[in-house]
């Protein structure tokens, strides 16, 4: 598959409000662990269905733990 394809594909699933649970992005076939919000100018937000996000939010909450003391 092209970059294109792929580009045009991520884009199409990103517009679907199938994957949007109110402010959040839901979408495991997307790989992407950041994405703009539904309206891009809003800025941005994370893909709650990517499994890898919850390891990097364990690990950034884990350090905060660590360190704040």
């Amino acid at each position: 598959m092209s970059k294109d394809i792929k580009k045009e594909m991520r884009e199409r699933t990103h517009q679907d409000p199938k994957n949007w649970k109110g402010p959040f992005y839901v979408n495991a076939s997307d790989p992407r662990l950041m994405v703009s919000k539904y309206q891009p100018l809003m800025g941005w937000t994370l893909n709650f269905g990517n499994k890898d996000l919850y390891l990097l939010l364990i690990a950034v909450v884990g350090i905060v733990v660590l360190f704040g003391r």
